[in-house]
């Protein structure tokens, strides 16, 4: 499990950064709460193949810890994508954004 929210809405959110990034992963637990009503159940997000998860790790916390430096979008060295300045890695290819400097 990579990712747990009371939020499932968010959990949504990450789990489309993945998809775009070619990670595969699931949400589970998104709705025990109409089988279980008043039981307190958040959405998960999976990671589906392990060796995924150091990159999902890295996204996520990246998603989580927003660069508070200026700039502008940056254009990733790798694959060309570019992507907004609060990013530090590329979430199309993974490649680290100080590559690009």
């Amino acid at each position: 499990m990579l990712y747990s929210s009371p939020d499932s809405a968010e959990v949504g959110l990450v789990k489309n950064m993945l998809d775009q990034a070619g990670i595969p992963c699931e949400i589970r637990n998104d709705d025990l709460y109409a089988n279980f009503p008043g039981a307190p159940f958040h959405a998960e997000l999976w990671i589906l193949n392990e060796q995924d998860f150091p990159r999902a790790s890295e996204l996520l916390a990246s998603w989580h810890r927003p660069s508070t430096a200026g700039g502008g979008s940056w254009s990733c060295p790798q694959c060309g994508e570019v992507l907004e300045a609060q990013f530090t890695a590329c979430w199309k290819c993974g490649a680290d954004r100080g590559a690009a400097a």
